[in-house]
């Protein structure tokens, strides 16, 4: 009977821990959920800035036909145009921000999870959010010098006397940006789908569970 009892008892034991593990891993999904929270924005923040892209391209067509006067004035919206650009960014690093500094109790909470598994899903969701982090960081900086460097050619637009060779610096300078820029987004967008896999995989286990 004593032995019996024992038995039971490491039975109850067992589950126990199998479900403290579960709960340690629960609590780091939520605070991980809930870090994503604060990038909501993001997605209205994409539209307007693309919106505002497809401004620009507008008015730098109009420029092939336009006199001086006429570029002038066009150079006056473009300079706008990048002015609210930049603003979009800087809103957007803001949010980024807002969500690693939030991330970091679900970084508190991978430390917490006493299941090896368990424990090693949540380690690669926190490694591949702080490259996500990274990412982005490197993303931003690269658009903003880009966009800095376009303002430069909007601001030279502006004057009474230009020369063509002064525009094609301004536009190979520009130009110097488009395989960082491309490579840090293919940076950001494999780490996000990264993320999203891990957090499948984090999903079925406490759905299983």
């Amino acid at each position: 009977m004593k032995k019996f009892i024992l038995l039971l008892g490491s039975a109850a034991l067992f589950l126990s821990a199998c479900s403290n593990a579960e709960s340690e891993l629960n609590d780091f999904y939520d605070e991980f959920t809930g870090s994503l929270g604060e990038e909501q924005g993001l997605a209205e923040l994409n539209e307007q800035y693309n919106e505002l892209e497809g401004t620009k391209a507008a008015l730098q067509e109009e420029l092939n036909n336009a006199d001086i006067e006429e570029i002038n004035s066009i150079s006056d919206e473009l300079q706008t145009n990048t002015k609210e650009r930049l603003e979009l960014l800087e809103e957007e690093r803001t949010l980024i921000a807002d969500s690693n500094e939030a991330f970091e109790d679900a970084r508190e909470a991978a430390e917490d999870i006493s299941n090896e598994e368990y424990k090693k899903e949540a380690d690669s969701l926190v490694a591949a959010m702080n490259a996500r982090f990274d990412a982005h960081e490197t993303m931003t900086d690269t658009y903003t010098e880009a966009l800095e460097a376009e303002q430069m050619l909007f601001e030279y637009l502006g004057k009474t006397e230009i020369t063509q060779d002064t525009v094609d610096e301004h536009l190979n300078k520009i130009a110097e940006y488009s395989e960082p820029i491309n490579e840090a987004s293919e940076s950001f967008a494999a780490e996000t789908e990264k993320i999203n896999r891990l957090k499948g995989e984090i999903e079925q286990i406490l759905e299983n569970n």
